[in-house]
């Protein structure tokens, strides 16, 4: 039994590999949006979706609660039509906006940068 069995190994082995490929994604994706040029769109804001990151069952919840995190999306859609974009924002970006807003959108590749309204 000095041994690691053959199947922990495996498993051990496809989660570094998984991990690893995901790692090397999201440089890539970062590198990408910093090579990117910064883009300016005349858009309104079509849709604003929350939420909850936290996987924990119901049970888990009533037990012990946790503060949950958030994950806020925003779409946009141009004004002279085109496809719909979709961003991450942060907290504070995103209670800025309310659907039907108007304005400039920027963006580098498919980072958010800012949104500024029409007055």
């Amino acid at each position: 039994m000095s041994k690691m069995p053959l199947f922990f190994v495996v498993v051990v082995a496809i989660i570094v590999v998984a991990a690893s490929f995901r790692y090397v994604q999201q440089r890539r994706e970062k590198m990408d949006n910093d090579a990117a040029p910064l883009m300016q769109k005349r858009v309104v804001v079509s849709n604003k979706r929350e939420k909850v990151l936290d996987d924990r069952r119901s049970r888990q919840q009533i037990v012990a609660p946790a503060g949950s995190s958030m994950r806020y999306d925003v779409s946009f859609k141009p004004e002279n039509g085109g496809l719909e974009m979709t961003f991450r924002l942060n907290e504070k970006q995103y209670h800025q906006l309310t659907v039907g807003d108007k304005g400039t959108l920027s963006y580098k590749g498919s980072r958010f940068e800012g949104f500024t309204a029409e007055d």
